[in-house]
């Protein structure tokens, strides 16, 4: 075979093999772990959530659980379980810049009740004690209607 073709059948398989590398370790979380060096703190984990509406003096402070199971970048999901509430579960989807904490959240797939409608977001910045402070404004499907919660985050250890 003459070394043109030679040349050219072994770049071609090289081009083709780093594509398929390239995409396998652009979707792959451990590659990121290993290689990403972004300049965003962790905050994959659990964190206690504690809230309180606003505006209805008779609101006592609320729990839940807020699991952040993955950080690609600023791009952060997860999901919100309440001992209150165990037959629901939410998923979150959001970013995280280092400072400011954005979420949006809807009923999960994996949720036991799947017949609720409950949406909302938060929107929290970081203290330097490392706990989030910040707000939350959601539909209540009991209520009908929509109110505004304060919210902190603290990470459980």
């Amino acid at each position: 075979m003459e070394p043109a073709i030679v040349s050219a059948i072994i770049t071609g398989a090289t081009t083709v093999f780093g594509a398929i590398v390239g995409a396998v370790l652009g979707r792959s979380e451990v590659a990121d772990n290993l290689f990403r060096r972004d300049k965003f703190l962790r905050i994959v984990g659990k964190w206690e959530s504690t809230w309180k509406e606003i505006g209805n003096e008779s609101s006592t402070l609320a729990k839940e659980l807020l699991v952040i199971e993955r950080q690609k970048g600023s791009k952060i999901w997860g999901y919100i379980d309440m001992e209150s509430e165990p037959d629901k579960r939410w998923d979150f989807e959001g970013n995280f810049n280092g400072r400011f904490l954005q979420l949006m959240y809807y009923p999960s797939k994996k949720s036991n009740n799947q017949l609720f409608l409950d949406y909302g977001c938060y929107f929290f910045e970081l203290q330097g004690d490392g706990k989030f402070n910040g707000y939350s404004i959601g539909f209540s499907w009991d209520l009908n209607k929509t109110y505004p919660s304060t919210h902190q985050l603290k990470r459980v250890r």
